[in-house]
Parts: C-alpha cells; sequence; structure tokens
C-alpha cells in the first residue's frame, strides 16, 4: 500500500511538474532554412562566414553553419537576438545542440549574454580555452575606451568533437554565476581561487569588481550564439548550432 501510495506521489510531482513548466520564450531550429532578420541580428567582423544549411545529423534539415579559416585572428561571426522578455533578463536556462569540428588553444567565444553593444560590454560568456571549456565572466571595454578585465574559470573538460552533443547553461546574473551541462551531465570546473586546492565545481560564482551586483543593473539585453577567436590566431574550425531555446526554466532535449 504505502509503495503504490509513493508511486502516485511521484506521478503526480511528475506531472505537476510538466504542467507547470514554461514554455521557452525562445526558439530556434532553422528549419526556415534561413536566419530570420526578425528574430536575429547579424554581428560579423573578419573572414568567418555563417550560413544556414543543410546538414545530416541536426535534429531537422538545417543547422547553422560557422566556418572560422585558418590562422583569421580576432574575428567572429555570431546572432544575437535583443528583444527577449524580461522574464529572463536576470536568470535564464539556455539550451542548444552543437558541433565542434576542433577546438584551439586560444580562447575561442561561442555563446554570450550580457549588456546592450557586445562585443565592448559586460558579458556572460561559455567558450574554450587550451582546448578545454571556459565559462567567464567578461568586461571588454568601457564607455570611455579603457580595458576593464576578466574573470575566466577554466575546466579540464573537452567539448565533444566531430558529433553533435546538447549544451545546457544557466546564466544568473545575481550572484552573477554559470552552470553548464554536457549531454545531460554537469560539466565540473575550478574556479580561480581553488586551482591550488583543486577543489571541483559544478556552478562558477563570479565575484569581481562589483560583477556579483549584476551586469547591467537592468539585467541581461542580448543573447549571442557564434565564434569568435579572441586575439591569438586559429585553426580552421567549423561549429554548428540546431535547437536553441532559451527559457525560464531548464528545458532539457
Amino acid at each position: 500500500m504505502l509503495t503504490t501510495l509513493l508511486r502516485s506521489a511521484a506521478a503526480l510531482a511528475a506531472f505537476t511538474a510538466c504542467l507547470y513548466a514554461q514554455k521557452p520564450v525562445l526558439t530556434e531550429d532553422f528549419e526556415s532554412g534561413k536566419i530570420d532578420p526578425a528574430v536575429w541580428e547579424v554581428r560579423a567582423k573578419g573572414a568567418p562566414t555563417m550560413n544556414v544549411e543543410e546538414t545530416e545529423g541536426a535534429h531537422g534539415k538545417y543547422a547553422l553553419h560557422i566556418h572560422y579559416p585558418d590562422m583569421e585572428r580576432g574575428a567572429y561571426t555570431f546572432i544575437v537576438a535583443t528583444h527577449l522578455p524580461d522574464s529572463v533578463r536576470t536568470h535564464y536556462f539556455g539550451r542548444a545542440y552543437m558541433k565542434i569540428s576542433a577546438v584551439a588553444q586560444s580562447h575561442d567565444p561561442l555563446i554570450f549574454t550580457g549588456e546592450p553593444g557586445w562585443p565592448i560590454s559586460k558579458f556572460l560568456e561559455i567558450g574554450t580555452s587550451r582546448g578545454n571549456w571556459m565559462p567567464s565572466y567578461q568586461e571588454n571595454k568601457s564607455a570611455a575606451g579603457q580595458g576593464r578585465g576578466e574573470i575566466t574559470d577554466r575546466s579540464d573538460t573537452t567539448p565533444p568533437l566531430g558529433k553533435w552533443f546538447l549544451l545546457e547553461w544557466e546564466f544568473n546574473d545575481n550572484p552573477t554565476s554559470i552552470k553548464m551541462w554536457v549531454d545531460g551531465e554537469p560539466m565540473m570546473t575550478y574556479m580561480n581561487t581553488d586551482k591550488e586546492r583543486k577543489t571541483p565545481v559544478d556552478q562558477v560564482t563570479f565575484d569581481w569588481k562589483g560583477a556579483t551586483s549584476g551586469l547591467t543593473g537592468n539585467g541581461f539585453a542580448e543573447w549571442g550564439f557564434g565564434m569568435r577567436a579572441w586575439q591569438n590566431p586559429t585553426p580552421a574550425m567549423d561549429v554548428w548550432y540546431d535547437d536553441i531555446a532559451i527559457s525560464t526554466t531548464r528545458i532539457g532535449k
């Protein structure tokens, strides 16, 4: 009897969670075959190319494909959403199916969220560095053109290469923090303050020059997906995105 009641309670809890789960405020599967200008602003510099293409292994027929040429440096190409609702402006969950051909030793940003004006802005970022995942808090320049700085927390984990995988993340603006999941498993990293002790954490919280008080005072204003090599030249790389979603709750598959 008790077992039956417990199973019923668990089933009811699961049903209730599904019932009240929020629908994503943004979904993009690229099945239109193009980048929708009503949803996305394209920001680009230099030689990288970005196109919606027919792609084997994607969830549908099409995916966003970015090609970064060999030995290019400091260039980028991104799609950026700028008109999402207030419900995801200080805390949100994201999901994207991705495929990455290779990773370089350079700092290569992939996903960002922050104040207006990227790349001259404050923002949270998911990228790679030295071949591994690197969640970070970035302050590139102030309005006066003065350099700010960054907090980078490298993991010891290399992204899956040459195959599709599911990347999920949680960005919070207060306290300013990032959590990541790769194929459903938490992505462990080492916070800068813990590197000597080698204490792995599944949430990186950034406490530097007021970062924990929020990026802008008004929350997130831009959500970007693409690829950039930060200064250092990068070997040729290809990055694909499919089934992007942004929500107030964790989305999953």
